[in-house]
């Protein structure tokens, strides 16, 4: 999915999630796909636009609402990537949510 998302009129919120990848990344590119076909059954979700480069990733999705976000936040599948990611993929990362009230 590399393109830039096609968002409705503001207000919206975008998911800012950078992180550091460990050495030791397998299965992280398969459970990243999963995440994103999983997302996009969430109520709200609009979409994700994600970068890779050696040893980073950045991934921005987008929501309706911040309920939308909570939903993903608390969903099962999210919450197992979310724990192998802080074990095993990821040396350091960061979640920002943030309120989009201007695209142009």
């Amino acid at each position: 999915m590399n393109k830039i998302v096609d968002t409705p009129k503001p207000p919206y919120y975008a998911v800012i999630a950078p992180a550091e990848l460990s050495e030791d990344i397998v299965g992280y590119p398969e459970m990243a796909q999963k995440l994103i076909e999983i997302a996009q059954d969430i109520p709200g979700f609009i979409g994700i636009e994600s970068s890779y480069m050696r040893g980073f990733v950045l991934a921005v999705t987008y929501w309706e609402s911040l309920e939308a976000i909570q939903n993903w936040r608390v969903n099962a599948h999210h919450m197992i990537a979310k724990q192998n990611a802080k074990t095993k993929w990821f040396k350091k990362y960061f979640t920002r949510i943030a309120k989009v009230e201007m695209a142009y």
